[in-house]
């Protein structure tokens, strides 16, 4: 699992340092590689697991070829898909097409949601976590904890 923010710079050819703790929560699952994706919801990078991007690929798989909705969806996120490994300094390389959706610059910030990572631009960032969420809007986790 992945939790927490890390602040991290990204290079001009577009390499960033996945966070330690991501890097060992991998290891720790014999997650050898991830998928780096357009986020559907916000103008960000997401990245997962070997195993949880087999989950979606399954999904995929098993949605209807003639259902219009599906096949756009598959056709915006799905194809933006990239399998990419750590090199030996713990660094990913995103994608130019990625870096431009998600607009990732000089500052980027990893994200961990549980069982994915996101990765924005550390302004984008702080605008989406300074938005208010409207009551109606909110779900809440620890009504039954």
């Amino acid at each position: 699992m992945f939790f927490g923010t890390f602040n991290h710079a990204i290079d001009a050819k577009g390499r960033t340092s996945l966070p330690v703790k991501f890097r060992e929560s991998l290891a720790a699952a014999g997650e050898p590689r991830i998928v780096l994706m357009q986020y559907p919801h916000w103008r960000a990078v997401q990245a997962l697991p070997q195993s949880v991007w087999n989950e979606l690929v399954k999904k995929v798989m098993d949605a209807s070829p003639l259902d219009a909705r599906t096949q756009r969806s598959v056709l915006k996120f799905v194809s933006s898909a990239h399998e990419v490994d750590l090199d030996a300094n713990g660094r990913v390389l995103v994608p130019p097409a990625l870096r431009e959706w998600a607009g990732l610059q000089k500052d980027v910030v990893w994200v961990g949601m549980g069982r994915t990572i996101h990765l924005y631009d550390k302004a984008a960032y702080e605008t989406q976590v300074a938005e208010e969420i409207p009551s109606d809007q909110v779900v809440d986790f620890f009504g039954k904890v």
